[in-house]
């Protein structure tokens, strides 16, 4: 089902949950105590430690987590009117050390480590960006917008499920960060372009628009599946698109249109990863830990707002021919995401017209 069919949770749990997830922590933390003893011991047989990296990992983050919300409520005792520009600045600044927290535990623990290729451009200093990513592999969303924060100085803005409210600290933090939740798919009739749409009208200069335009985590399966759902519904076209890109879906262009339209003055970075976009499966993350020898490689392409194209059928083709490269970078690096098939089969098969 995944997080788009989760519905948000109802009100009174959102405002139960903020009291109970300390003493939640403190529960998982005794219950997760004999697995890391466990997992040193068993370091003896598996020398990469896996289950003691892992399980030390995830209460660290549980712990990231907590502290982040009780940033949240000290900030509400400090600012009882929950307003002016300071309250929104001052939850950036906690999110921004939540993140940092969070990738250095990562580093420490899974040897989870952010490299670039080449030089990263910011834009213009007196201009918002808007960033469009490769959406795959474990992790990407947090150390994009941990790049974006850290490296290039900027305050990532960002677009999240509605099933991220059950975490309290998720729908405290992020909605006082004016971030989208986009609503799930029982919520029918819902316009998620109007949240994109309002979300990048109101970036301020040094703020930056995270969208992953795929829509959803790239493997090799979805990529097989959307052939077939396109093919189904008799978008040959489109099917065909979806078959030239290994590594990649196809970009959804209504949300990039909608940004893009909403802030001609915003310059526009292009974000391609690579490194961990074959990792699909818990058991394929498991086999990979630690990523010592797998940087999450990064390579970045900025352009002025005055260089991207601002109608929207150009807009899509722009994006496109953006999202080949992007796929030929990544195909480059990680090689093709085989899904168990033999390359030249999968493309036959994959290319001849289904028929009925």
């Amino acid at each position: 089902m995944g997080l788009a069919g989760i519905p948000k949770p109802p009100r009174l749990a959102r405002k139960v949950l903020p009291i109970v997830w300390p003493v939640g922590a403190a529960a998982v933390t005794g219950l997760a105590t004999p697995v890391i003893v466990a997992g040193a011991f068993h370091s003896f047989i598996d020398k990469r430690a896996r289950l003691f990296r892992v399980s030390v990992l995830g209460v660290g983050l549980v712990w990231v987590d907590v502290r982040m919300l009780m940033e949240c409520w000290r900030l509400s005792l400090k600012n009882p009117t929950r307003e002016g520009p300071q309250w929104e600045d001052d939850h950036e600044a906690v999110f921004l050390a939540g993140l940092n927290r969070a990738m250095i535990l990562a580093r420490q623990w899974v040897g989870f480590e952010v490299r670039l290729d080449g030089r990263m451009h910011f834009g213009s200093e007196t201009a918002p960006l808007i960033a469009f990513a490769r959406h795959a592999g474990p992790g990407d969303s947090l150390a994009l917008a941990w790049l974006l924060g850290h490296t290039a100085g900027r305050m990532p803005k960002i677009v999240l499920a509605e099933a991220l409210r059950w975490d309290p600290t998720v729908d405290a933090l992020l909605t006082r960060m004016r971030s989208y939740f986009v609503p799930s798919r029982t919520g029918a009739g819902d316009d998620r372009v109007s949240g994109v749409r309002e979300l990048a009208r109101g970036l301020k200069e040094d703020d930056a628009l995270l969208l992953f335009p795929e829509g959803q985590n790239f493997s090799p399966g979805r990529r097989r599946a959307l052939i077939s759902r396109l093919r189904e519904a008799g978008q040959e076209l489109r099917a065909r698109r979806a078959i030239s890109l290994w590594n990649t879906l196809p970009p959804k262009t209504r949300g990039v249109i909608a940004a893009m339209e909403a802030r001609p003055d915003a310059d526009v970075m292009i974000v391609a990863h690579a490194g961990f976009g074959q990792l699909t499966t818990p058991a394929e993350i498991w086999g990979a830990i630690p990523f010592t020898d797998r940087p999450f490689l990064v390579q970045t392409r900025t352009y002025a707002a005055s260089d991207v194209p601002d109608e929207p059928a150009a807009i899509e083709a722009w994006i496109d021919d953006e999202w080949s490269d992007i796929d030929a970078w990544v195909t480059t690096v990680e090689g093709r995401a085989q899904g168990g098939a033999d390359d030249r089969a999968q493309r036959a098969a994959e290319a001849s017209p289904q028929s009925d």
